[in-house]
């Protein structure tokens, strides 16, 4: 499965950054009254860019002032556009291919878990699904909600499309090889899933749980909610590390020093408000 093998690529990498960051400020300016300005272009996937656009917002080095540039674009366009190397790093929460990592064609280190969230009408009461009923839903094989325990409606699907790092977790986590129903409803964005479940009493979808908002309902999966807790211990299933790639690792600048400043008590305490923090925190 794509989460364990991810998790394996990603440990390994994660010590490495971590132990070297101690002394990585050699080649940040020397402190002065106005500090220098340092570019920043990264790439970032749909479900990740909340927490991305937080953290940026939160990080601070006496150094070196940050110039942001962030880009969003979901995983198989932001890999393509790392080849191209005008943008160093992405910040993705899916990788098509984990090899890639795994071979040592791409850098990695984690920063964070996502949480995929089920979310439903408020007026629909279902309060729990199980993997095996919310397969079937997806695939279009329970068509009412009386089936599954709810009440005597009509099931619509809302879907983000394929590319998404969203739906590809869906469909590594649950799906499989099997298709999503035709009866769906694509979505666009993150914000179209909310505003199609908010609209429609018999519609079920799923976001990153950094979208989340008021106005739909979350429904557990397998018995439990997708908390902060519970993504980060691991006890929510429909989850997935948030992985910063590269085609090489960081030099000893300002890049390494955000991605260090992440992985900090610091930085995942900004993590913990929305998303899961990393494992071993």
């Amino acid at each position: 499965m794509f989460l364990a093998t991810s998790w394996r690529s990603a440990r390994r990498t994660l010590v490495a950054l971590s132990l070297a960051l101690a002394g990585c400020r050699a080649s940040l300016p020397a402190a002065s009254p106005t500090p220098n300005t340092f570019p920043l272009r990264l790439l970032v996937d749909g479900a990740s860019t909340p927490l991305l656009h937080e953290l940026a917002n939160s990080f601070y080095n006496k150094d070196a002032l940050a110039a942001w540039d962030i880009i969003t674009l979901e995983p198989r366009y932001a890999l393509a556009e790392l080849a191209r190397g005008e943008v160093p790093f992405a910040v993705l929460s899916h990788l098509p291919d984990p090899r890639l990592v795994e071979e040592g064609a791409l850098w990695a280190t984690p920063i964070a878990q996502l949480g995929i969230a089920l979310i439903v009408h408020p007026s629909n009461l279902i309060n729990n699904l199980t993997p095996a009923q919310m397969r079937a839903l997806l695939r279009g094989q329970v068509r009412n909600w009386a089936e599954v325990g709810g009440a005597d409606r009509p099931v619509q699907v809302i879907a983000r499309p394929a590319e998404s790092s969203e739906a590809a977790i869906v469909q590594a986590l649950l799906l499989g090889d099997q298709p999503i129903t035709r009866t769906a409803r694509l979505a666009p964005t993150s914000q179209s899933v909310l505003e199609l479940v908010q609209a429609d009493p018999n519609s079920i979808g799923y976001v990153s749980v950094g979208h989340l908002k008021e106005g739909v309902r979350t429904v557990a999966f397998d018995g439990i909610l997708p908390t902060v807790e519970a993504i980060t211990v691991g006890t929510y299933a429909l989850r997935s590390p948030i992985l910063v790639v590269g085609n090489a690792e960081p030099a000893n600048d300002l890049y390494r020093a955000f991605f260090a400043w992440i992985q900090s008590p610091e930085g995942q305490r900004i993590v913990r408000q929305r998303y899961g923090a990393l494992p071993m925190q």
